[in-house]
């Protein structure tokens, strides 16, 4: 069954980050950064607990991509990803993503990347921001896109 999309379309996950997994990313990817594992260590670099790896925010766009928009069968092309406030052990955040045009004759598409999350402070923080590109041939696209040019 083909999902219909057009630009504007969303979706978007919330969790929270726990200490488990971020011990979990660590081991996987082998970075034992103790700012991401040792309360004391993030306390001394100037955070109030441990700091949840970049990447780990940026990887969940990932899980997003495959079970909710595009869905099933979408392969992740490329990714670029800029970092602005970091995730603290016990944050809730929330991953978002949104379409931004299509080619609709190669079944490609450039996504708007998002990690936000509340700071009882300043109030909603994007903690990470920028563009994906992926592939699913099951979507139909509806409606007009944005040019996109040879760049990207």
């Amino acid at each position: 069954m083909s999902k219909t999309l057009s630009v504007g379309m969303s979706t978007s996950k919330k969790l929270v980050v726990t200490a488990e997994d971020v011990k979990k990313f660590a081991d996987l990817i082998h970075d034992h950064n103790p700012i991401h594992l040792d309360p004391e260590a993030a306390k001394k670099a100037g955070f109030p607990n441990c700091i949840c790896h970049g990447m780990f925010a940026g990887s969940l766009f990932s899980g997003l991509m495959a079970t909710e928009m595009p869905g099933p069968n979408t392969v992740y092309l490329s990714q670029n990803t800029r970092f602005i406030a970091p995730i603290i052990v016990g944050d809730e955040i929330e991953v978002h993503i949104s379409l931004l045009k299509f080619r609709r004759d190669k079944g490609l598409m450039s996504l708007k990347t998002e990690v936000r999350k509340q700071d009882p402070v300043k109030g909603e923080v994007v903690c990470a921001t920028g563009t994906a590109v992926c592939l699913n041939k099951n979507i139909t696209f509806e409606g007009e896109t944005p040019e996109w040019t040879a760049n990207e």
